[in-house]
């Protein structure tokens, strides 16, 4: 039998195994504060944790195979001229030293070889900071557990994958990890600490996404004859990944396929499985596969002749020690990631000022829509006011308008009609046609004697002509007469 131990800042979840078959399972919430990015602030209290989970299980305290969700790590491959054995390991130091960015002094080191060709061999190196493997040893030791095997979870997340290709996800509360497997090696990963308190799913998502982008273009980047193909499956685990909101927000932003993450492992129906991917893969470390797979699998022990401790009976000099590096790291490690931080707190900001200059185009739009609508609406009502005062003015004054019209029909000889005629208060400025001038003098001849008093006068008598010439059209005559009242 196997058990797993996969701590997170969160909680401490426990699987064992026996086989290939999973026996027994179970988690225990921490405290906030007791895990933070990768680093064990708390040794004692997480400890005890663990021994609680443990006693409420029933399971052996005996090869106990853990990590750390969020810890700090640095890997290579290095490619090596073919050797001798015995100056094999020198040759992997001296890589190490010039390729990595921290002081093999302050690291773990474990390699394992991936392959070799045209005389050459490659090398998986991975590197963890010793201060943070010595926290989780001091843990182990308060929970009364010999170190066994420690690996690293981007890695226990791949082997569980078994996959020649894919891109791995796995999406905590409070974490994420990105693993990019390629040609059966995992060639990218990407573990990430979520900061800050009440993002939503949403949020979560957008971050992951944007990670996941920039990693696929950074490895398409570098490998432009080989990139990732548009058919390689988006593998999701962790316990986000329950929700089923997760996959729809994650596929609507990522083109890739979704799958669910499976181990090739037995386990039973009722177990959570995507709460317990990264315990599966640890458990595989020391399970056959019979199946075969492109999938290189990197099975590396961190501790693996590099513990000198002696765990439990640790000398106090090395207690204090190890606590004052856990201090130290502790209150320096947030400025480790913080470039990481600040960049994607920066894509985040240029999102929302998409998002909110979005916004404000559409709420111009609306505002210009809205004055336009105004302005006809203003129009309208200015003419609907112009008509009403009119039939207003009408209705005051059609006694009047009917007995001046009649009066005016009453005058016109037969010789004459009008073309128009126009009643004002004080006025009435006729318009017609005329057989002759002497019609139209004896027509207003005529309306001076209906009005009686009135001033009439012909203001214009012309020839009749055709409309937009000067060509005469027949013998008739047009005439303007003004009465005024």
């Amino acid at each position: 039998m196997y058990v797993t131990l996969n701590i997170s800042p969160s909680s401490v979840r426990l699987l064992s195994i026996k086989g290939k078959k999973v026996e027994k399972w179970g988690s225990i919430p921490l405290a906030p504060g007791l895990v933070r990015d990768g680093l064990i602030v708390q040794p004692k209290a997480v400890g005890e944790a663990i021994d609680a989970l443990f006693k409420a299980l029933k399971v052996p305290k005996k090869r106990v195979i853990t990590t750390v969700t969020g810890i700090s790590f640095t890997y290579r491959t290095l490619s090596l001229p073919e050797m001798k054995p015995a100056l094999l390991k020198e040759a992997i130091l001296r890589g190490a030293r010039r390729e990595m960015p921290l002081p093999l002094e302050d690291l773990y080191l474990a390699w394992q070889a991936i392959g070799s060709e045209h005389s050459e061999q490659d090398f998986f190196v991975l590197g963890v900071p010793q201060a943070l493997t010595n926290a989780l040893l001091l843990t182990l030791a308060e929970a009364g557990i010999k170190p066994y095997l420690m690996d690293l979870k981007p890695l226990a997340l791949a082997r569980a994958a078994n996959r020649g290709d894919a891109l791995i996800v796995a999406l905590e509360p409070d974490s994420f990890d990105i693993v990019l497997v390629a040609n059966g090696i995992p060639a990218i990963m990407h573990a990430m600490t979520l900061q800050g308190e009440g993002a939503n799913l949403e949020d979560k998502v957008r971050r992951l996404t944007d990670e996941l982008s920039k990693t696929v273009e950074f490895y398409n980047g570098s490998h432009q004859q080989n990139p990732i193909a548009p058919t390689t499956p988006l593998l999701l685990t962790g316990e986000l990944s329950a929700d089923a909101t997760t996959s729809k927000l994650i596929q609507a932003e990522i083109p890739y396929p979704i799958e669910f993450l499976v181990p090739p492992l037995e386990f039973p129906p009722e177990l959570p499985l995507a709460l317990y991917t990264t315990n599966a893969g640890l458990a595989l470390k020391k399970v056959s596969k019979k199946t075969v797979t492109p999938f290189h699998d990197i099975n590396v022990n961190i501790l693996s002749g590099k513990y000198r401790v002696k765990a439990p009976t640790l000398p106090l000099r090395n207690i204090l020690l190890s606590l004052v590096l856990i201090i130290a790291l502790g209150l320096l490690f947030p400025l480790y990631q913080a470039e990481i931080r600040v960049e994607a707190e920066v894509m985040d900001l240029q999102a929302e000022l998409r998002r909110v200059s979005q916004e404000l185009r559409q709420a111009r739009l609306a505002v210009n829509e809205a004055e336009q609508v105004e302005n006809n609406i203003n129009e309208i009502a200015a003419e609907v006011e112009a008509i009403k005062q009119e039939h207003q003015y009408l209705q005051g004054a059609g006694r009047d308008f009917a007995g001046d019209l009649e009066l005016v029909t009453e005058a016109i000889p037969s010789e004459a009609r009008f073309t128009s005629i126009e009643i004002g208060t004080d006025q009435i400025t006729l318009e017609g046609e005329a057989d002759s001038s002497f019609t139209i003098v004896s027509c207003a001849t005529a309306l001076e004697a209906q009005w009686g008093g009135a001033e009439v006068r012909i203001s214009e008598i012309d020839r009749i002509t055709k409309p937009g010439t000067t060509k005469v059209v027949g013998t008739g005559v047009s005439f303007t007469i003004i009465i005024t009242k």
